[in-house]
């Protein structure tokens, strides 16, 4: 079975991971465009060569999973920093409809996100003026909401006059204007889920809030979708970077007529009703969503299922984590994680497949958690694990992963799929990043956003500290394994890296 893919942009996440998890299975391939296509970070996409490309492979695929952002703006970015006419951008949507008339046999999945509203000052992935203005703009949206709601306090109130009168309406206007245009284009989407053009849409939101712009965008999205009666066709939930993920799974659920059977085993009794860091609703809510839009269904038993997914959470209060070495008190008061890794261990035994989706922490996975997996040996036999970002992130592709390669035999494939994702998610994410940003980049006068000259010189520091990080801790898993490692900035900062990994059996 052949599925075009058109990632969100080109950062790993969203390049790669999908890769990653199609390896799983000889008879799946999945169409990637080459990376050069996709733009680079705030360079928008080249659309016309990538729409060449889409229109030479489609005709051999079976299924299309298209990220509108790419092919409307030309990637993540650019959707938030364009200044492009509503005509202008209608007429790009207008291309994926032309796509399902040439090819009137291929289903289209595709996804399309509520523009974010980050809370804090910076232009890293924003227009200029959110460098200065970024809080501000997110309170007068916030507040802005909450009075048309709820009402304001007296405080609330005074401190929306405040920014009234201390915001540029230029940039405010500027702002908001965006914002309107992409939600007529998140309408334009959803009509073409009426029409049938869109099969399945996804519509995931990136650091949503309660009260705010995504909030007032969600709202109006969602009287669209109940109005047109297309709840069951077009799923709207917390996430962003996974989503390529999520749809490949949902693709190979309906090419192959399977849909996977999911037990929930959960490491704390409040688990379910933690609200996550970056997120506006329940944990429990958030994973619902995320295995319906990946096409599978929860059991109530284990023996029903076809695996198990062990979602590690806080005890009730999320932290980052890089905030690991000072955990709060409820991890340990509101959480047994020693029970939780026997539960685990129990299911492995008994030969039950056991996927772990590490969100006790934002931003990371657990570093406690992996090692106590070590120390039960329990890596080997574990189908997936993840732990980056926000917890959706890491639900969507754990999910895929299970759901994809539940039943393959391609012990190299799993294995490269969990040592990648314990390489980037844990050991650098958790530990190494955290080390760089405090010690080793001020000392050469480097930063978070500003490498100043010394990338490559970087880059060498991370590689040589995940491997130390790898060797200290992981004493007891993977030894079949020879590993190589390069490290690479896709974005040029510490948020994120890319890995070049390369697993070679050692001989006996």
């Amino acid at each position: 079975m052949k599925i075009l893919y058109i990632p969100l942009d080109e950062r790993p996440c969203n390049f790669y991971y999908p890769q990653m998890i199609a390896s799983l299975k000889d008879e799946l391939e999945l169409l990637v465009p080459p990376i050069e296509l996709l733009g680079s970070k705030k360079q928008p996409a080249a659309l016309n060569r990538l729409w060449d490309w889409i229109e030479a492979k489609s005709t051999i695929c079976d299924s299309a999973i298209l990220s509108i952002e790419m092919l409307v703006y030309g990637g993540l970015l650019p959707s938030r920093l364009h200044q492009d006419s509503v005509e202008k951008l209608m007429k790009n949507l207008n291309q994926i409809r032309l796509l399902k008339q040439g090819n009137p046999e291929l289903q289209i999945l595709a996804s399309n996100l509520i523009m974010r509203t980050p809370a804090y000052n910076s232009s890293e992935e924003e227009p200029s003026y959110y460098e200065e203005f970024g809080a501000a703009i997110f309170d007068w949206g916030w507040l802005q909401d909450k009075q048309n709601r709820e009402g304001l306090t007296s405080q609330e109130k005074e401190k929306f006059a405040r920014i009234e009168q201390e915001l540029p309406q230029a940039y405010l206007e500027d702002y908001r204007t965006r914002r309107q245009r992409n939600r007529e284009i998140n309408q334009g989407a959803i009509d073409l889920v009426e029409e049938g053009v869109i099969s399945f849409l996804s519509i995931p939101q990136d650091d949503s809030a309660k009260y705010g712009f995504t909030a007032i965008d969600q709202q109006q999205v969602v009287l669209r979708i109940i109005e047109k009666r297309l709840q069951r066709r077009i799923h709207l939930y917390p996430g962003a970077d996974e989503v390529g993920c999520t749809l490949l799974a949902r693709a190979y659920s309906q090419l192959t007529g399977l849909r996977r059977k999911i037990y929930l085993l959960y490491s704390s009794v409040n688990s379910e009703t933690i609200i996550p860091l970056y997120e506006d609703r329940p944990l429990g809510e958030s994973l619902k969503s995320q295995i319906l839009a990946a096409g599978a269904q929860v059991v109530s038993s284990p023996q029903a299922s076809d695996l198990v997914l062990a979602v590690n959470t806080p005890g009730k209060k999320m932290q980052e984590a890089w905030d690991n070495p000072i955990k709060d008190l409820t991890y340990t008061s509101d959480r047994n994680l020693r029970f939780f890794v026997d539960q685990i261990e129990t299911f492995l035994r008994e030969g039950k497949p056991v996927a772990v989706a590490d969100v006790a922490f934002a931003n990371g996975g657990e570093t406690e958690l992996v090692q106590l997996l070590d120390d039960t040996a329990v890596w080997n036999q574990l189908l997936a694990y993840a732990g980056w970002n926000t917890s959706c992130n890491t639900i969507g592709t754990v999910l895929a992963t299970s759901i994809v390669g539940v039943d393959t035999s391609d012990r190299f494939a799993l294995d490269y799929n969990k040592i990648y994702h314990l390489m980037d998610g844990w050991a650098y994410q958790t530990v190494v990043r955290r080390d760089m940003v405090n010690d080793y980049l001020p000392a050469i006068g480097a930063s978070y956003y500003d490498f100043n000259g010394k990338e490559a010189q970087i880059n060498q520091e991370m590689e040589h500290r995940i491997w130390a990080t790898w060797e200290k801790l992981i004493r007891n898993s993977f030894s079949e394994w020879k590993l190589e490692l390069k490290v690479f900035s896709p974005w040029h900062r510490m948020f994120e890296i890319g890995l070049h990994l390369a697993l070679f059996r050692k001989k006996a």
